[in-house]
């Protein structure tokens, strides 16, 4: 009786700790250059975004692009790169995601796009197929069938993230807006 005693007491002592434990290994963990550096503290940091534009997607769904520049004030480092924020309109319970995309990852996105843009269903013997490009800062970029089309999804985020959805065609806009958020970059670097 008292091992019994003994042991639900440790149990319960022990619960909470590894409760913590398990909760401290849940923050989410900066990815990017660009969530690393907005994430210092004790110093001042100047964020700088430009929109570039939107694509509409199916569904009451979008894609939101943005250019970033942020600068530490005390140091006057700089990180550049883009965010790509997946937006679905739900009328009462609207959701939305922002993925961080450094500069020197956005040449990598483009190729990628391009790649899985160019998938057919041949690809392979089963009914179905998927294909995705992920970056560092969860943001996948899909095509995939759908019956005898070919679809595209842009997700932002894993757990708890936002998908648009787009005519396989329509990718390319949102690849062209990737590409004018670097030139807008690569504008105000020179």
């Amino acid at each position: 009786m008292k091992k019994t005693i003994l042991a639900l007491t440790l149990s319960i002592l022990v619960t909470p700790v590894s409760f913590a434990a398990n909760l401290k290994d849940s923050v989410p963990v900066a990815k990017t250059k660009l969530e690393q550096f907005s994430a210092k503290t004790g110093v001042v940091l100047i964020r700088g975004f430009h929109k570039i534009g939107s694509a509409q997607g199916l569904y009451n769904t979008s894609v939101n692009i943005e250019s970033k520049e942020f600068t530490n004030v005390t140091d006057g480092t700089k990180q550049y790169g883009i965010t790509i924020e997946a937006f679905k309109e739900d009328g009462r319970y609207d959701k939305e995601h922002t993925s961080f995309i450094d500069y020197d990852e956005i040449d990598s996105l483009v190729k990628g796009i391009e790649y899985i843009s160019k998938v057919k269903p041949d690809v392979t013997k089963l009914e179905d197929f998927q294909a995705d490009y992920k970056t560092k800062g969860d943001l996948k970029i899909s095509t995939f069938s759908s019956g005898t089309k070919v679809m595209a999804a842009v997700t932002s985020g894993n757990i708890g993230g936002v998908a648009a959805y787009f005519n396989i065609e329509d990718l390319a806009k949102v690849k062209e807006l990737i590409l004018q958020a670097k030139a807008k970059i690569e504008e105000i670097k020179a």
